[in-house]
This record gives C-alpha cells, sequence and structure tokens, in this order.
C-alpha cells in the first residue's frame, strides 16, 4: 500500500513489530529530493511538534528532581519581566494558556538564539492574560525549552539525551 502512495507524493518510512519480532522497516520515497535521496529504514526525521511532548516530560522530570515547580512563574528564571507577564506560569506554557504571542519570531527553521529569542517573547504584548484562554504555542514551549537548559544547567539536548531517551533506549532521537 505504502509503496503504491509514493508516485502520488507520499514519502516516509514505516517500522511495524509485533513483539521482538519485526514485520516491516522500509524507507519511502526521496528523504532529499533535490538529490534523489531515498529513504530508509535509518533516514533521521525532523519530529517537528512531537518535540512539545519531550519538553514537557522533561520539566515534569526536572519538577521530580526539585529542581523546579510547574507553579513558578516565569520571572524565577527571566530577568525583567514585564508586568503583563508575570503571571505567567509553567503551567500556563505547558498547557497553551499562556497568551505568548507566537508572531513575534521568524519560520521554523531560522536560527534562534536562546537569550534574544526570550528577549523579544517578553517584550512583546500577550494575545490575553494567563489563564484566560487556550491558543497552541510553539513559543510557549521555546520558553520551557528555555527553562530546561536554565533549571537543570544542561543544554536541552543533552538534558533529554540523558534523563529521557538515554533511559528510555532512544539512542538516535
Amino acid at each position: 500500500y505504502l509503496t503504491r502512495l509514493v508516485p502520488f507524493g507520499f514519502s516516509g518510512a514505516a517500522l511495524i513489530a509485533k513483539g521482538d519480532e519485526v514485520l516491516l522497516n522500509k524507507g519511502y520515497g526521496l528523504a532529499n529530493v533535490a538529490e534523489s535521496i531515498a529513504n530508509t529504514p535509518q533516514t533521521i526525521f525532523s519530529v517537528g511538534s512531537i518535540t512539545k511532548q519531550f519538553t514537557a516530560a522533561a520539566i515534569m522530570k526536572l519538577e521530580m528532581m526539585g529542581k523546579l515547580s510547574t507553579g513558578d512563574p516565569v520571572s524565577k528564571y527571566f530577568d525583567n519581566v514585564p508586568p503583563d507577564k508575570l503571571g505567567i506560569k509553567l503551567h500556563h506554557l505547558l498547557t497553551h494558556t499562556s497568551g505568548v504571542n507566537d508572531d513575534v519570531m521568524g519560520g521554523d527553521f531560522e536560527i534562534a538564539h536562546r537569550d534574544e529569542t526570550m528577549r523579544k517573547i517578553l517584550e512583546a504584548p500577550l494575545r490575553f492574560a494567563p489563564g484566560e484562554e487556550f491558543e497552541y504555542s510553539n513559543l510557549g514551549y521555546s520558553m520551557l525549552a528555555a527553562i530546561v537548559e536554565l533549571a537543570s544547567g544542561m543544554s536541552y539536548e543533552e538534558f533529554l539525551h540523558e534523563y529521557l531517551f538515554k533511559p528510555s533506549g532512544m539512542n538516535l532521537t
């Protein structure tokens, strides 16, 4: 079925296993169209917004370690938080209820340095008061990723590798 979808634009990889038995492990279509590089079972893919679940898990792990609380205000981690953002708690960031304005940054694949990104987020007006509404927020999770670094003293990638991926056997994540 997946092979038949390739001429229609499908591109990806599939792994199907039952217990310890691998039933299918195959790449389909192209991983890089410009260079005609095929997808394989070893192709590494961008996980996009799935990163949010790992960020949330990192925050919860840090809470379990006693390094932060989801009830903490963002002002505990960032200096010069404007008055309108003093009510934002980590819980608001986790649940997309912070009011953080996602329109202050460039595209998803532009380099965004942590401190500059946090400054831009904090300078931008809120869309709504924290806890008042729900609006999906990529930048709220960028703030959480920065908090992972600040609370752990490690880079985001190092923390996830050491405390989430390595213990889970996720060696290529």
